[in-house]
């Protein structure tokens, strides 16, 4: 989805009301454990292995591609830090009107990207594509 200023702004203030919704209700219906740890990532990603064979799938489900993508973001920030961003300006910047994290404490990437994290995994096929970015993430910043 692209987004406005005002779409970006309506789609930060409910994060905490999708997260409760998707670490506990979907969780459970799915018998996960969402705990924003690394952990979780991988059950994530592997629950996104067996449900799709194609990373257009989740993308057209935008419900649930929004609530993967924010739990993703959500679990980064816990780690690294950083706050929820979308460039509108710069067209040619490879994440334009897409929500990321960023931090001005970030070496190298300066942008991190849950969205595609979460798409990327379908076509990897590692079970800890997505953990292993964030602990890249973690080794890059020092922490």
């Amino acid at each position: 989805m692209k987004y406005t200023s005002d779409d970006f702004q309506d789609w930060l203030i409910p994060i905490d009301f999708k997260m409760e919704y998707f670490t506990n209700e979907f969780a459970e219906e799915q018998k996960l454990t969402l705990d924003y740890s690394r952990r979780s990532l991988d059950e994530l990603e592997n629950w996104i292995l067996t449900n799709f064979d194609d990373h257009k799938k989740p993308i057209a489900d935008s419900e649930l591609s929004d609530y993967m993508t924010i739990y993703a973001g959500e679990t980064f920030r816990r780690y690294i830090g950083g706050k929820w961003f979308i460039d509108l300006k710069n067209k040619r910047n490879a994440y334009y009107s897409m929500p990321v994290l960023t931090d001005p404490s970030y070496r190298g990437e300066a942008y991190k990207a849950p969205m595609t994290f979460v798409t990327a995994c379908i076509s990897r096929k590692k079970g800890n594509y997505i953990s292993g970015i964030l602990n890249n993430c973690i080794k890059t910043q020092n922490l």
